[in-house]
């Protein structure tokens, strides 16, 4: 004879059983995936950018489950080492940096290529920029030889480039006087006060950096041409020729030449393929609002986002997102095909061609977004401001390349974005359009990345 059950127990089991079977059946994939991009300096271009990447997929984060965070780091370097070491899950690196990376050259010369590496989009430009100091007498690019010139700091994306211009030169970086020592953050502060007489540095544009150092100190854009540099691009295909368009900065009224990396956005292959397909939705499906949030991104659109040859594309990015459903009105009686590509490519503003008639580039279409002059003067574009809302911004355990505990984004797509508070530097300056947003309380950010560069 059995003892009979107590009926208590009878009752619980059956109000339980059915919640039980609900989780066991609930799928694991659908757990939620915490990502950080590793970006650049506050008052550079890839921090926004990151920043726009966090912004889109915050907003929908309960229905697809990613939140993201944005790190400002020193620049693509130190964004390779945090991707490898599992501080960041997504990276944004120069095209020449991230070449280097997989062939084991340059800067990454005595050690093995790294083949972990998996592309996902190809973003803005970043030029090679010559600033020359308002009393340095430097009006072209021959004429920096043998004067204070800052490189870019030691072991970074800007002296990647700019070695590589040294050598399509001809010259040594014993060329030229040995520049005066700089404070972490500050290096480009003796364009100011005459200890410097010019430097370079890779930057996207419109730049808050370069907006101080042009309009607080009378600093100058110096063009980046000549024979020497049509046989670089010939000779590295990682490189690209740019133009900086006119009226972007305070004095600099034409167009400046010179020559530009891509920003890649790129990951390990070890990152899961549904967190990768979801950035990749995330950003095709919100492409005009994405290249609303910052400048340099308006000239954006699907094909030219699509990555180049130079790694591997990430799993999750090699099969095509879904086709959007059309209505019965929208076929065509003659049936005729419509693609999803021109389906999903974004409705821009018209665009003005260069002043010498020859097609815009992406830096000079995004000439509009004019840096003011005026200390303390704001942006005038509402769009291109709202760069960081809804990119959850904290530290946890990690260091440097931290996951914080991501908070749902606040407001659509949809809504007109809000100024954003000045990045402090150490003078009053004239800020950049966009103004760029100090990340919220308890960021990760070192003081030394408040530099120009990305």
């Amino acid at each position: 004879m059995h003892p009979r059950p107590p009926r208590r127990l009878l009752t619980l089991s059956r109000l339980a059983l059915p919640w039980l079977a609900a989780i066991l059946a609930f799928p694991l994939s659908a757990a939620p995936a915490y990502v950080t991009i590793g970006t650049g300096a506050l008052n550079g271009v890839y921090y926004p950018t990151g920043g726009a990447i966090c912004r889109l997929l915050n907003e929908n984060s309960g229905q697809h489950g990613v939140h993201c965070t944005v790190q400002s780091t020193s620049g693509s370097l130190a964004n390779l080492a945090d991707l490898a070491k599992g501080e960041v899950q997504l990276a944004l690196v120069q095209s020449d940096v991230l070449y280097h990376a997989v062939h084991g050259t340059g800067p990454f010369t005595g050690q093995a290529p790294d083949e972990t590496l998996r592309s996902l989009f190809r973003l803005h430009q970043e030029s090679l920029t010559l600033l020359a100091s308002a009393t340095s007498n430097i009006n072209t690019l021959a004429d920096i030889e043998g004067k204070r010139v800052d490189l870019g700091a030691p072991d970074s994306g800007d002296r990647v480039t700019s070695r590589a211009l040294l050598e399509a030169m001809g010259w040594q970086e014993s060329s030229f006087a040995p520049p005066p020592a700089a404070a972490p953050g500050n290096r480009l502060e003796g364009l100011c006060n005459g200890t410097l007489d010019a430097a370079l540095l890779v930057a996207g544009h419109p730049n808050q950096g370069i907006g101080d150092l042009t309009g607080r100190c009378k600093a100058r854009l110096i063009p980046i041409e000549g024979e020497q540099i049509d046989r670089l691009l010939k000779q590295y295909p990682y490189y690209q020729r740019s133009r900086i368009g006119a009226n972007l900065y305070p004095g600099q009224t034409g167009g400046v030449n010179t020559f530009a990396v891509t920003a890649e956005l790129v990951a390990e292959a070890s990152l899961p393929e549904e967190t990768v397909r979801t950035v990749r939705d995330v950003l095709t499906s919100n492409l005009k609002q994405f290249t609303r949030l910052h400048p340099a991104l308006t000239t954006l659109t699907p094909e030219s986002m699509q990555a180049g040859a130079m790694i591997p594309l990430h799993p999750g990015m090699q099969d095509a997102p879904p086709a959007p459903t059309l209505a019965p009105e929208s076929l065509t009686p003659s049936g005729e095909a419509t693609t999803a590509a021109s389906a999903a490519v974004p409705t821009g503003e018209p665009q003005a061609p260069s002043p010498e008639g020859s097609p815009a580039t992406a830096h000079e279409q995004a000439a509009g977004a004019t840096l003011p002059a005026a200390s303390g003067a704001t942006g005038t574009d509402p769009d291109a401001a709202k760069v960081l809302e809804g990119a959850a911004v904290g530290q946890a355990p990690l260091t440097d390349g931290n996951l914080a505990s991501p908070s749902a984004a606040q407001g659509t797509g949809q809504e007109a974005p809000p100024a954003l508070p000045a990045v402090p530097s150490s003078a009053e300056a004239a800020p950049a359009t966009p103004t760029l947003a100090s990340p919220a309380s308890g960021a990760a950010i070192s003081p030394e990345h408040n530099a120009p560069a990305q």
